[in-house]
């Protein structure tokens, strides 16, 4: 990993650059705020340790610009400093400090909070993986989905169509036989219930085509369990 390494003090970013290249790592080298701040954005480097205290820029408003701009990806600050007192360390988080070290530092300190440091980039790198991999998965069980409910819509349009034709047909004919004379009683109440049956299928029919035709959320349930338009 390339750390960026921001320190006004020589002897310091000597030290800090040492030890880290020791562990593996290249190093970053930035003599001031201003320096780090072009540097980082130039390559957005994922781990930054800087002074607190440096002239023009310091520790903390480079931290707020990195925090400013760092989206998509994740830095993580380790602000190195002399200064003491809760008040301090409160401001620092605030900015956006994940570590801090004490000035002078200690080398076994340093590794520490330079391992923990990988660790949480770690897990945030497989964090934003799983998410985007999520993200995809959902994408395409939406655009399943949306296929499925064309082919629904579809098939429910034409099969209704293709029950109207016939259906009016018997409707027809039935009207037809309702104006015969010399039907018997029996004959009369089959005709009656022809057409009271085709009349409710044809009800059934339109409300077919109205939920092809519809939004899925715009369709509710009732008691009866049959499906409704919302507005209806």
């Amino acid at each position: 990993m390339d750390i960026l390494v921001a320190d006004d003090d020589r002897t310091a970013r000597f030290l800090l650059r040492s030890t880290l290249i020791e562990l593996g790592h290249s190093v970053t080298e930035a003599t001031n705020g201003c320096e780090a701040w072009e540097a980082w954005k130039r390559e957005h480097h994922q781990l930054v340790i800087s002074d607190w205290m440096m002239p023009g820029v310091d520790g903390l408003e480079l931290c707020r610009r990195i925090r400013a701009e760092e989206e998509p990806g994740f830095a993580y600050i380790i602000l190195i400093t002399a200064r003491a007192g809760k008040a301090n360390y409160l401001d620092a988080m605030d900015s956006g400090v994940d570590d801090f070290l004490g000035k002078p530092f200690e080398r076994d300190r340093l590794l520490a909070r330079v391992r923990v440091a990988m660790r949480i980039l770690d897990l945030h790198q497989r964090l934003r993986l799983a998410n985007t991999d999520l993200e995809r998965r959902v994408e395409e069980r939406t655009a399943e989905l949306e296929k499925a409910l064309q082919v629904k819509r579809e098939f429910l349009s034409r099969a209704s169509h293709e029950l109207l034709t016939p259906m009016n047909h018997i409707l027809g004919f039935a009207q037809l036989l309702s104006l015969k004379k010399g039907l018997t009683e029996k004959q009369e109440a089959s005709v009656r219930q022809i057409l009271e049956s085709g009349r409710r299928l044809l009800t059934l029919i339109d409300h077919i085509l109205g939920i092809s035709k519809a939004d899925p959320n715009e369709l509710t349930f009732e008691g009866s369990g049959a499906p409704r338009l919302g507005n209806s």
